[in-house]
This record gives structure tokens, C-alpha cells and sequence, in this order.
């Protein structure tokens, strides 16, 4: 192993990959998904829904009431039926026809009915189907049967919760598609032949370009957990699960370049190995099947271990299992992707 020609490969990738539209694509992908998030997250604070109420009788306090919570732009057709032309034009989420009486009932205890229709592929009926009961309750006078004390997170700490899954995302998508990229493409372009004709061997090429992934995937890491708050907790711990992560995908990577003669086909065979390396552990608390098949695939060891460390502050100590399957997952990547080298003809 020659240290200067690995490092000499890995600032030529560097400078190449500034100039590259693909990779940059590559390595701004998830900066940019996690800033677009929490951006979305915080302006769902402020939604003002647009519904339509139609009042059939003389309810107009009811009417005024749900103007004045403040959560609803309210528009006032002259009959049923334009509400209903508002509701399927879009240009409402909601509709409520308010029957004639509803206000003197509730006045007499006794219990009016209520026509609600919710436009379902509007964004803000959400808002409105969890904030409509509330509004009922408060305008009848009636309480809940039980005290409730609801608190949030703090809005730095809501976005914090987020941050160790796109750390995990930006882990597996930079080490998946990085490596590929450049691997494939010097293959295409035939200038690995000539890298290999110079006293760099095999291994040099591997490592120089191994060591470049992994670098990436490290750096746009930490940039995601710099924007989004995310240095607390343990960090070191943090990061060394940073790093094992990134090494992992990156292996995974190398496999894949060494499978390919193409970025093409490189491209479509790391999309395709994404999705089930994602998802399972984002979705693995909605049913103990998923729960186990994201026991599986190593994501679900990196987002548990930075959640841990960065969350919960917890210590190496406390992590060994996580710790334990990385580690053995990547002497099986490393190993499978030397093998699979060493009896190809070209990497």
C-alpha cells in the first residue's frame, strides 16, 4: 500500500467531484431534503385552513366563533351547493353545512348534527381534522372528561429528533452512490487503465477511492447535523457511529462499482438497493414484522446508535450491540468486495 499515491487518487476525486454536476447533485440531495423538511414542519405551525360554512338557519355566533379561533379562513357561500362547488374546485379544504336550529339546541342540551366533508388530498385538511373537535367543544362549552396537559418539544429539539435519520439517509445515499459514480465513470471514460499503468496497484485504487467516499459521507454528515442543530448529546460517540456507518455503505458501494462496467447500471443498482436499506428501519415501530425485518439491514444500527448517543446521551457502553453489527458487517462488505475484485479482471 502506497499512502501517496492513495492520497494522490483522493485529491484528484476531490477536485474532479467539484466539477462533476452528478456527484454534487449526489451530495446536496440531503442537505437540501433536510433543510426543505424542518422548513415544512415549522410552517404547519401557522396554516390557516379555508373552509366553507353554510349556515341554514340562524347560527351566525357559531359562524363568527369559527372566524375568530384564528385557524380558519372562512368563506361564507350563499347555499349548499356552492359549498359544495367551493370543496371540489379546491378552493376550500372543508365544508361544513350548519343546520338550521344548531345554536338553539345546543343552548337546550340538546345534540344537532353537524355535515362535514373534508377534501382527503388537501395538505391543510390535516390541520383541520385534527383542530375541528377542539373548536366544536369550546364553542358548546363542553369539557373533555379529563384534564389533559399537553406539552411539545422545544422547536429546537423537535428538529433535532429528525436529525439522526438524515444522517443515516445522508450515510447511505453519499457512500451508495459516490463511489459508483466515479468508479464506473473512470471505467467508461477508460482512464482507470491509465491510473493502473502508473505505480499505483489495485489496492492503492481501491483504498484512494474507498478513503474519498468515506470522506464525503463523513463530511456531509456533520454539515446536516451543523444546519440542524444536532451537535448534543455524546458526540463522540456520534461520530464514531458516523464513521463506522459511512465506512459500511461505502463497502457497499465499492461492491457495487465492482459489479458494474457503467454508471448507468451502477445508478439503477444502488437505487434499487436503497429502498430496502431505508425503510425498514424508518418504519420499524409500526408493526413488530417490520420490527424485525429491520433488524436485518445495518441502517437501522446506525440510526439507533446516533439516536442514542446524540438523544439519550448514551455511551459505547450502552451501544455494543449496535456497535457489534457494524463492525462485523463491515468485515463481511470489505471481504465480499475484495473477493469479488480479485477475481474480476478490472475493479
Amino acid at each position: 500500500m502506497n499512502l501517496n499515491v492513495i492520497l494522490a487518487i483522493f485529491r484528484k476525486d476531490l477536485i474532479s467531484s467539484v466539477k462533476s454536476k452528478n456527484i454534487l447533485i449526489i451530495l446536496l440531495t440531503p442537505v437540501f431534503l433536510s433543510i426543505l423538511f424542518n422548513s415544512t414542519v415549522s410552517l404547519t405551525d401557522n396554516i390557516v385552513v379555508p373552509i366553507a360554512v353554510y349556515d341554514g338557519g340562524s347560527s351566525t355566533d357559531f359562524v363568527e366563533y369559527l372566524s375568530s379561533t384564528g385557524s380558519y379562513d372562512i368563506i361564507v357561500p350563499g347555499s349548499a351547493d356552492k359549498a359544495e362547488e367551493l370543496l371540489y374546485t379546491e378552493k376550500v379544504a372543508a365544508m361544513v353545512l350548519v343546520p338550521e336550529g344548531f345554536s338553539t339546541d345546543l343552548e337546550n342540551s340538546f345534540t344537532p348534527s353537524l355535515n362535514i366533508t373534508v377534501n382527503p388530498y388537501d395538505a391543510k385538511s390535516v390541520v383541520f381534522l385534527q383542530t375541528y373537535k377542539d373548536v366544536i367543544m369550546d364553542f358548546a362549552g363542553q369539557d373533555y372528561p379529563v384534564d389533559i396537559s399537553l406539552n411539545t418539544l422545544p422547536s429546537d429539539l423537535q428538529s433535532r429528533v429528525n436529525v439522526p435519520i438524515w444522517v443515516m439517509f445522508s450515510v447511505i445515499f453519499v457512500g451508495m452512490m459516490v463511489l459508483p459514480n466515479t468508479l464506473t465513470t473512470e471505467k467508461e471514460k477508460k482512464t482507470l487503465d491509465a491510473i493502473l499503468v502508473s505505480p499505483a496497484s489495485v489496492k492503492d485504487v481501491i483504498y484512494g477511492k474507498s478513503f474519498f467516499g468515506l470522506f464525503l459521507a463523513i463530511f456531509i454528515s456533520l454539515l446536516i447535523i451543523f444546519i440542524n442543530g444536532g451537535f448534543a448529546g455524546n458526540f463522540p460517540v456520534v461520530l464514531f457511529f458516523i464513521v463506522l456507518g459511512s465506512t459500511a455503505f461505502t463497502g457497499l458501494g465499492l461492491l457495487i462499482a465492482s459489479h458494474t462496467d457503467n454508471y448507468s447500471s451502477a445508478s439503477l443498482l444502488s437505487t434499487i438497493c436503497m429502498a430496502p436499506l431505508i425503510l425498514p428501519a424508518l418504519l420499524a415501530d409500526l408493526s413488530r414484522e417490520m420490527r424485525y425485518a429491520s433488524y436485518l439491514v445495518p441502517s437501522t444500527y446506525v440510526l439507533n446508535g446516533i439516536k442514542g448517543a446524540m438523544l439519550n446521551d448514551s455511551g459505547v457502553s450502552d451501544l455494543y450491540p449496535e456497535l457489534g453489527v457494524l463492525v462485523l458487517f463491515n468485515l463481511v462488505v470489505y471481504a465480499l468486495a475484495s473477493h469479488v475484485l480479485k477475481n474480476r479482471r478490472h475493479i
